[in-house]
């Protein structure tokens, strides 16, 4: 498959792919939780405000592989432990933790 991607006038990259079936692909939300994905199905399940992207996990997976090609925090040897430690602390500096999620009844 390299010797095709390198003729054809492609070249082949290597990224980590964990949690990218499980990552909100929305570039305004990314919120991360293993209750997003059901089976096949992924449904962003953001407990801080309505986010409800929706769609296919293979097709989630992909566009949030798709974005880590030019990552420079997660590369391929990046532990899966660090992955989810990177993938948090982002969620949480671009969109800022509300003080408590939505249905709060406190």
């Amino acid at each position: 498959m390299t010797v095709h991607a390198n003729v054809g006038g492609s070249g082949i990259k290597t990224v980590n792919a964990a949690y990218s079936s499980q990552t909100c692909p929305d570039p305004t939300c990314g919120y991360l939780h293993s209750d997003n994905r059901h089976g096949d199905m992924f449904h962003c399940r953001n407990p801080y405000w309505e986010c409800n992207w929706q769609g296919d996990v293979d097709h989630v997976a992909a566009m949030n592989i798709k974005s880590r090609i030019e990552d420079h925090q997660i590369n391929r040897f990046t532990p899966f432990g660090e992955v989810k430690k990177i993938l948090e602390e982002r969620f949480l500096r671009a969109n800022g933790k509300p003080e408590y999620p939505i249905g709060y009844q406190g």
